[in-house]
């Protein structure tokens, strides 16, 4: 992912006029029939609606890359959707195969809304000294896709000046973007057709990804993270040195450090105080290929489990607990930093 052009992007979509030229939008029922479609030209759009389309063309991209957004290299491009990239008035055929495609691949329970941007972005000129001109000799064609669950509303009560107060209707209301695609990235400040920019909030459907799509599918964050718990728990790490982990991560982070490559989770390992005599052969059986992301590995803060209690701690004071046997049992120590509160009540620490 070129991370300069994606933020140049976002930034240009989040503007008061964003380059759209036409949405196209449906929404499928819960039983997986297309109930209603519409074709609209961008300008047509009243304020009101604008600013909830604006909405959704913000969050369709939101998220951290190698966490939501991943960039994947394809195969081949995606001919599917060359005639709707370059598709500048309606066609019912062309759009209607296009819908057909979301409805035989995206797996739902409960309905959900699609909508298709139609991007033109006329990319400005950059000079020497990296400030951008007025006039450029590239346009950047792209389809931005948000895939946005609907929820029924919760049962309750309203007023109006009719019938005074009744049991409100329940209605589907449309919800964030959960999946979705940017196609093709932004590279280098102009279209890659050879790569896509895939978002998914929770898991990819891989049917749906598959269907437009020719490469393997991305590493979600839990696979990532779920890869990278397996490889710490093979070397036998301290509860003090696992807890070092969240700190480390987000100081890579603060260092603009995207990707942690095998030599830099050897030296995070070491770091921490994790015997790292077998890392090698366990990295490669483990993670092998598989690319780990900070932003995915990443946790606010640090959660220790038992049996018997759950502590939460922030990452960057994980540094100060410890383990200590007494008579016999293992505790997990945490040093009390000023007032201590249980349940909204002020306490004080007991001294022996």
């Amino acid at each position: 992912m070129d991370k300069n052009s994606f933020s140049e992007l976002k930034k240009v979509l989040r503007r008061d006029d964003p380059p759209v030229d036409w949405v196209y939008s449906f929404y499928v029922s819960a039983e997986n029939e297309l109930s209603w479609e519409a074709f609209r030209k961008w300008l047509s759009f009243d304020e009101d609606e604008m600013f909830r389309y604006k909405d959704i063309l913000k969050k369709a991209l939101a998220g951290s890359e190698g966490r939501e957004v991943f960039s994947v290299s394809l195969q081949s491009q995606a001919q599917d959707l060359f005639s709707l990239r370059t598709m500048e008035e309606e066609n019912e055929e062309t759009l209607h195969d296009f819908a057909g495609k979301i409805l035989d691949s995206y797996p739902h329970t409960d309905p959900y809304y699609a909508v298709l941007f139609h991007i033109v972005y006329d990319v400005p000129a950059m000079s020497s000294d990296h400030k951008k001109l007025e006039d450029g000799d590239v346009v950047y064609q792209s389809l931005l896709l948000a895939l946005c669950p609907a929820k029924l509303s919760k049962p309750a009560l309203g007023y109006n000046d009719l019938d005074g107060v009744t049991e409100l209707s329940r209605r589907w209301t449309i919800g964030a973007p959960e999946e979705g695609f940017l196609y093709p990235a932004f590279t280098d400040r102009i279209g890659d057709l050879n790569e896509v920019l895939y978002r998914a909030k929770k898991e990819i459907s891989s049917d749906l990804f598959g269907t437009f799509f020719e490469a393997g599918l991305p590493v979600t964050a839990k696979m990532q993270k779920d890869a990278f718990n397996t490889l710490i728990d093979s070397l036998d790490a301290s509860v003090e040195a696992v807890a070092l982990i969240q700190d480390d991560l987000a100081n890579l982070e603060g260092e603009n450090v995207t990707v942690l490559e095998k030599e830099d989770a050897k030296k995070l390992a070491e770091r921490c105080g994790i015997d790292t005599g077998h890392f090698d052969e366990s990295y490669g059986d483990i993670i092998g290929d598989m690319p780990l992301a900070v932003a995915a590995l990443k946790e606010p803060a640090v959660v220790f489990s038992t049996d018997s209690a759950t502590i939460k701690i922030p990452a960057d004071r994980a540094q100060l607990v410890e383990t200590r046997e007494i008579d016999g049992i293992t505790y997990i120590l945490i040093p009390v930093d000023g007032s201590v509160v249980v349940n909204g009540i002020p306490a004080s620490p007991s001294k022996n």
